[in-house]
């Protein structure tokens, strides 16, 4: 049992451990005021619910660490649709919270359609032969549609239950988190060496299908189109709120913040310990603790990028770097809004914003990390097979050596 939970990447371990550590104690600190403001006690909601997830979440993580890369491509596709059909019924039967359905039984689904994600698409790809370079001409449809269309359909399947699951998150709503879907089934591609051709066509219509969801809502183009204003007297109290206090805090934070616990945006900030939790570590660490988490998590993707160059697999490759890619991505875009440079869409920072599905998810992928850095099952068999015949081996030479004496 000891050698089945062996960590293959312990840096990775040790990153992923201290950046949960990091994010228990900004929980903490930014949820304290309002928690006090709303007359209940100085121990926030948050910060408990994510000290009742760390067991669960360390637990899943050594979970999946255990099973072999196999057990998850074998299972991946089950995992993929379950996901999906929690998707569509948290919809309908979900508990909906400030205008939103993402919840169902206490967890978002939203959440875990990353890691799937992931796993499906990693699946998918590992297995995929190049589409031949000649086709025979087909000179009439019917043989047009048998040789060429469907081949291609069902080659472009996987992507498009991925995008269909990514549809039903913005429409929860949650545009943020089905971006990030999105962009971790793109980056997929691009590693699982899609055409350039068939890259171009998904930028083009994702281009065109972005833009009509951002303006499906008036709020989303409300936010996008006062985001340059957002420091008149008609915005930094609307839709700009949160931007704003954000921007201000961060800028107030200097070289060195203005100490801990000492924070002025967390009093005032409805997201402080989830979208907007980077205010608080730069409004009251400054500069250099900013920089200092920001290292932590960049730490965490070079590994992922590391481990997807030294993977035994094609399917362990397209894992690490695809979990390299939400983790890359989710960060960049967090800092961007938490800075002012985006509009406020909904992205929270790995690790250090609250959320117990996203902590789940998290530790759940960086047990997948783990187990796929393992050998092959064919390879550590061979190498059974070589040590128990070498053993054989000197066994008949030491027997024959006794014989002789």
């Amino acid at each position: 049992m000891t050698r089945r939970i062996r960590l293959q990447d312990p840096l990775l371990f040790a990153l992923v451990l201290a950046a949960t550590v990091v994010g228990i104690v900004f929980i903490f600190d930014a949820g304290y005021p309002r928690s006090i403001a709303a007359g209940k006690g100085p121990i926030p909601r948050e910060f408990v619910m994510q000290l009742l997830y760390l067991p669960v979440a360390l637990g899943v993580g050594i979970w999946a660490g255990m099973r072999r890369p196999e057990w998850w491509r074998k299972w991946s596709p089950l995992m993929f649709f379950a996901c999906l059909l929690s998707l569509i019924a948290v919809r309908y039967i979900g508990t909906e919270m400030n205008g939103a359905r993402r919840w169902l039984f206490m967890v978002q689904p939203a959440e875990f359609a990353k890691f799937v994600t992931v796993l499906y698409l990693a699946g998918v790809f590992a297995d995929r032969s190049d589409w031949p370079a000649k086709i025979k001409p087909s000179r009439h449809w019917a043989q047009y549609m048998d040789r060429v269309f469907m081949p291609k359909l069902m080659r472009a399947l996987p992507a498009i239950w991925v995008f269909f699951g990514a549809y039903q998150i913005e429409k929860e709503p949650d545009m943020g988190t089905a971006a990030v879907v999105a962009f971790i089934a793109v980056a997929l591609m691009v590693v699982g060496r899609v055409s350039s051709k068939s890259l171009w066509a998904i930028t083009v219509c994702g281009l065109i299908g972005g833009y009509g969801l951002v303006h499906s809502q008036g709020y989303r183009s409300d936010r996008i189109a006062n985001h340059a204003s957002r420091w008149t007297a008609q915005n930094i109290d609307d839709t700009s709120y949160q931007t704003v206090q954000s921007e201000y805090g961060m800028a107030s934070g200097g070289l060195l913040g203005v100490g801990f616990g000492n924070g002025r945006a967390k009093h005032v900030m409805p997201a402080a310990t989830t979208d907007f939790v980077l205010a608080t570590v730069g409004e009251e660490t400054g500069l250099v603790g900013t920089l200092a988490v920001l290292a932590l998590l960049g730490g965490i993707v070079w590994r992922l990028v590391h481990n997807a160059r030294r993977a035994p697999t094609e399917f362990g490759r397209l894992v690490c770097a695809g979990t390299a890619a939400w983790i890359g991505i989710q960060t960049t875009v967090n800092v961007m809004m938490a800075n002012a440079f985006l509009p406020a869409i909904g992205i929270p920072l790995p690790f250090i914003s609250s959320g117990g599905s996203s902590l789940l998810a998290l530790w759940i992928v960086f047990g997948l990390c783990q187990t796929v850095l393992r050998p092959q099952l064919a390879a550590v068999a061979v190498s059974e097979e070589d040590a128990d015949a070498a053993g054989s081996h000197r066994g008949r030479d030491r027997r024959a050596r006794l014989s002789r004496a």
